[in-house]
């Protein structure tokens, strides 16, 4: 199979990245092994350009053919010179049209390429949490400049007002946006036209290499598109149970315990029949559950 594989995108966070944000020296050493072998390797993340790119200098994903999907699909950037290659993303008139449905138990947050800002003077820790994790400051939305670079919209808050709030807009929004929940705090709105998965479509016409041929590696629901539009589709034992279910590969390992390098070295590197292991996986979870409508029953 691996002879087929041309292509590989990768998630970061909860995937690539360990719990310290690091990228472990076996996901390094195998992702070197990749490109010697002309394999494209793409980071495909919910993170903008600013927000990882000391990553993809550590990673060493800086020559001519190495490319990143970022901000959700958003944007495709050639590393080399941060240039965008492919950009499906927001305006201001779409931030003024949030801000008028949104009450306030709930923040705008404004991500581009190099910039977060923010709708509120006091930003909530949640927004805070994401300015931490990314290494990049918050500044105060300047409303009078409509020219300003929206890549995309998070509307954050505690759960119960993001529940409320997607109860009563996201079937509204839908029609006009893409919508995406990763975390209970965050919700996520993108242009129609931006999500992994897309963006995967868009990168593989722009190299010349079939959807057939690519992987994708996520754990989370931002990761679905892609993962759906990949010839082959992994996670790390972490995955959420709704990706593990979905996929062609489910690691035994975490992203603790080098996951990438787990999934990479079975489809490159071993004769590992992965749709076993999936079939395994199914099995095992099907057996469980008739375990426990079992004991249910004899209780």
């Amino acid at each position: 199979m691996e002879k087929n594989i041309k292509l590989v995108a990768i998630d970061l966070d909860g995937t690539l990245l360990n719990s310290d944000k690091k990228v472990s020296r076996k996901n390094f050493e195998i992702i070197k092994k990749l490109r010697e072998k002309g394999i494209f390797v793409v980071i495909a993340t919910g993170r903008p350009f600013g927000g990882f790119s000391w990553i993809l200098d550590d990673l060493e994903l800086n020559s001519d053919d190495d490319y990143s999907i970022t901000n959700t699909g958003s944007l495709i950037i050639k590393n080399k010179d941060n240039s965008d290659v492919s950009k499906k993303i927001l305006s201001m008139g779409d931030y003024l049209n949030l801000k008028n449905i949104i009450n306030d138990k709930l923040q705008i947050g404004i991500y581009n390429k190099y910039n977060l800002y923010s709708n509120s003077e006091k930003v909530n820790k949640h927004f805070l949490f994401e300015s931490e994790i990314l290494k990049m400051p918050i500044e105060k939305i300047d409303e009078k400049d409509m020219s300003q670079r929206v890549d995309r919209i998070t509307i954050t808050g505690n759960k119960d007002a993001v529940d409320e709030f997607e109860k009563n807009y996201n079937e509204k929004l839908l029609k006009t946006y893409q919508t995406v929940r990763n975390v209970p705090e965050v919700f996520e709105v993108l242009h129609k036209e931006a999500d992994k998965g897309q963006a995967l479509k868009r990168l593989c016409e722009i190299l010349n290499v079939d959807l057939k041929s690519t992987l994708a590696i996520g754990d989370s629901n931002n990761d679905k598109t892609m993962l759906n539009m990949a010839g082959v589709s992994a996670t790390c034992g972490n995955g959420r149970d709704s990706v593990k279910e979905m996929v062609d590969i489910v690691s035994n390992y975490s992203n603790d315990e080098d996951g990438v390098c787990d999934i990479l070295e079975k489809v490159f590197f071993d004769k590992w029949n992965w749709k076993r292991r999936k079939n395994q996986y199914y099995m095992i979870s099907y057996l469980c559950k008739i375990f426990l409508k079992s004991y249910i029953f004899l209780c």
